[in-house]
């Protein structure tokens, strides 16, 4: 039996599955079937999903790489498609598709010239620009569920054909399980070889399970017959059927179902097949587990069926309302739990998610985790936080079962009481009295990632990740500028209609500007394999201008980092500092409009190499902020200007690192003038050798030219700050492309 959440509260404390919801697709014109699948080696993983009717087959990129989920890109336009599978059939180390198609309208008017498998050859990192070769396998009417593995020897792939009737009209006749191999060419055979494994023992065939309980995969298949376990005999070199339960009879008599629609195996502790949850029968209403008394083991035992639900009654059709079922472990605590998905109509629609409490009476734990319509569930990791997740389609056959606005939905694994916390790719702790933030490696990120940190004068300031192959959305007043890693993006030339195609690292031309602004046609930037770390400043949308002060009192700054961050680090408090107020500035810069803040730290996650250390600085017009030759530090450093005060401030700097300068002689004629307007940065002022590598002195720091950042003077009485940034990157990272 099945207990309520509240009955599993009161015994077990705070225990709280919940499941936060992202739509990914609505309103779609039809719904089946949804799976997990890895396009390549870089991107993180995705969903496949379509439908019966208009059989368009799509991949959709998952949501984690992008600000907002993708487009569907089309891999296959097909009549009919029902069942999928995958497998590296290729050998290049990523899986391509099996699916079979062209089933008829339904099981009863099925069509007799189709059941056809082929296979789809994956294009991998090009599957926006090459299409999905397809290669054909063979076929048997009303083919319905594929399985791909090594059914009776290792070397080639193996592929199990179920139909789930043998011809039109006549549901009573057995049906062949079939088995294909894979041939020596597979790019150019025609069909595969084919061999009848039964032909009398199964109707009805709804679904199976892929299981290992030794060096070969094994299948457990529910169907009319119940649940039944299918294996290859090696030692007697034969196939084998294990019965293990008849499944639904107590429906018989009012419906023309009976026996078992779906099945799962569920593991407990060190038992890989402690229970066998079900769906009974065809289409059925009702949910039951198989469980057995000899730990690890299939052969010659005993199962008890335990009835834990009866969802509603079978409609005119003789069908209930679930179509699904799967096992994972999603609280992570070694023990399997299991989801149900019911097409509906409401009340009996949506998933349901049980945990095992007691089998040895068949006690089971439920909650209602979802109210959407599903035909099938996807499991995976989709935000890689280390705890599983799961997506759903709608079920949605025109004519025959038709839910309200089908759609295809995450659902992200958010426990209340979560044992295990999901890991962000950026963490922040504090130091001192600085943020210390850790990134991943962009090219090793596995997913879109934001911390907004601290505002300025209004305009906001976040560090972003941005795996590789993936695309962010650039919004009005956004301001991007690179950390790590290349960000590319797509304009129109400005006297004709072709595309100008753009890139950026983390600097730009030596002693040049570049806008932080994008300017892209689709308002996107996106990555290549090498993924990004960006430092993002975006002014509120309501700001029509860069804004301007003539006061440091009026530059606002706030602590913006989000409630999961540690106490610590969200009371930190920012403020611009006046420099006389620091010993290494009460000489220097006594009495002038002259403002620190500092600061922020930022280390790759898996090592703590230094990537750069970032500080804001304000001043006042026509101040001379401190010439300098950065002769006692190692870093490469840039500044990005956040508000020009008079829009003649920036970088001035000797033409030579040779030159020499005295603050009594050395005239302000000498130095070259690069203005570094709102929202610009400038390129590396350092010494450069023709292997565009950094230049270092004997004692190893960075050879500059004596340089200063000169706030820039208009004659007004009325004050103007420049507000800038300065970037101290580590010298060894600082190598030009």
């Amino acid at each position: 039996m099945a207990t309520s959440d509240y009955q599993l509260s009161n015994d077990n404390g705070s225990y709280s599955p919940f499941f936060e919801k992202k739509l990914i697709e609505e309103k779609r014109k039809d719904g089946y079937w949804i799976e997990a699948f890895k396009v390549d080696n870089q991107n993180p993983i995705g969903l496949i999903g379509y439908g019966l009717s208009c059989g368009e087959v799509n991949f959709y990129p998952n949501p984690c790489t992008t600000t907002e989920p993708g487009k569907a890109i089309r891999i296959q336009d097909l009549p009919g498609p029902v069942a999928m599978d995958q497998a590296d059939i290729t050998g290049n180390g990523i899986n391509d598709i099996i699916i079979c198609y062209q089933y008829g309208n339904t099981m009863v008017d099925c069509d007799p010239t189709g059941g056809k498998i082929i296979w789809l050859q994956n294009p991998g990192q090009k599957l926006e620009q090459e299409q999905w070769i397809s290669h054909y396998i063979g076929r048997s009417t009303a083919m319905h569920r594929l399985k791909v593995g090594h059914f009776t020897q290792n070397k080639r792939l193996e592929i199990i054909g179920l139909p789930i009737v043998n011809e039109p009209y006549n549901l009573l006749a057995p049906v062949p399980v079939l088995l294909f191999q894979q041939p020596n060419d597979v790019l150019n055979t025609k069909e595969w070889p084919c061999e009848i494994i039964d032909k009398e023992f199964f109707h009805l065939i709804h679904d199976a399970k892929k299981i290992n309980t030794g060096a070969l995969d094994n299948l457990i298949i529910a169907s009319r017959e119940g649940i039944n376990w299918l294996y290859f005999d090696e030692k007697f070199h034969k196939w084998t059927i294990e019965h293990i339960g008849e499944g639904e009879q107590e429906e018989k008599p009012q419906t023309t179902y009976y026996g078992s629609g779906c099945v799962d195996a569920g593991k407990v502790g060190n038992d890989s097949f402690a229970y066998i949850p079900t769906v009974e029968p065809f289409h059925g209403n009702v949910v039951a587990v198989y469980i057995k008394s000899t730990d690890n083991y299939l052969k010659q035992i005993q199962w008890k069926r335990y009835v834990l639900d009866v969802y509603g009654c079978p409609n005119e059709h003789g069908e209930g309302p679930a179509h699904h079922i799967v096992c994972a472990d999603f609280d992570k605590d070694g023990d399997d739990e299991f989801l149900v998905a019911l097409r509906g109509p409401s009340p009996n629609q949506g998933v349901y998610y049980y945990k095992p409490i007691d089998l040895s009476c068949g006690l089971f734990a439920k909650w209602k985790v979802s109210s959407d319509s599903a035909a099938r569930i996807a499991v995976a990791d989709f935000d890689n936080d280390g705890l599983l997740d799961f997506a759903t389609i709608s079920y949605y056959v025109p004519g025959y079962y038709e839910a309200e606005n089908p759609s295809i939905n995450i659902y992200y694994n958010r426990f209340a009481n979560k044992r295990v916390q999901g890991q962000k790719e950026i963490q922040v702790t504090k130091q001192s009295n600085k943020l210390l933030f850790k990134v991943p490696r962009p090219n090793k990120a596995l997913k879109y990632e934001t911390l907004p940190f601290t505002a300025v004068g209004g305009i906001a300031l976040s560090l972003e990740v941005i795996p590789p192959c993936s695309s962010r959305q650039v919004s009005k007043n956004t301001y991007i500028k690179v950390l790590s890693g290349v960000i590319k993006w797509t304009s129109s030339a400005t006297k004709s209609s072709e595309e100008v195609h753009h890139s950026r690292m983390f600097l730009c031309a030596p002693k040049s500007v570049a806008s932080l602004e994008i300017q892209s046609n689709e308002n996107r930037l996106s990555t290549g394999k090498e993924g990004a770390i960006l430092l993002v400043l975006k002014m509120d949308e309501s700001m029509k201008d860069v804004p301007q002060f003539d006061s440091i009192g009026k530059v606002t700054i706030e602590n913006t980092l989000p409630e999961y961050c540690s106490d610590e680090t969200r009371k930190l408090g920012f403020q611009f500092v006046k420099c006389d107020k620091y010993e290494w500035g009460k000489d220097k810069f006594k009495g002038l409009e002259f403002y620190n803040l500092t600061g922020f730290i930022i280390d790759f996650a898996d090592n703590d190499e230094h990537l750069c250390h970032m500080q804001m600085w304000a001043a006042g017009q026509g101040v001379n902020c401190g010439v300098r030759n950065l002769s006692d530090t190692i870093f490469c450093e840039v500044h990005a200007c956040i508000v020009n005060g008079t829009g003649q401030g920036g970088i001035q700097y000797l033409r030579s690192s040779k030159e020499e300068y005295d603050p009594l002689t050395t005239p302000d004629s000498k130095f070259e003038n690069l203005p570094v307007p709102s929202f610009y940065e400038h390129g590396p002022i350092w010494d450069i050798d023709a292997q565009k590598k950094t230049v270092f002195r004997e004692n190893g720091t960075v050879v500059y030219p004596w340089h200063k950042w000169q706030s820039g003077n208009n004659g007004s009485s009325i004050q103007s700050f420049d507000i800038w940034i300065t970037f101290e990157f580590d010298a060894q990272l600082s190598a030009l492309p």
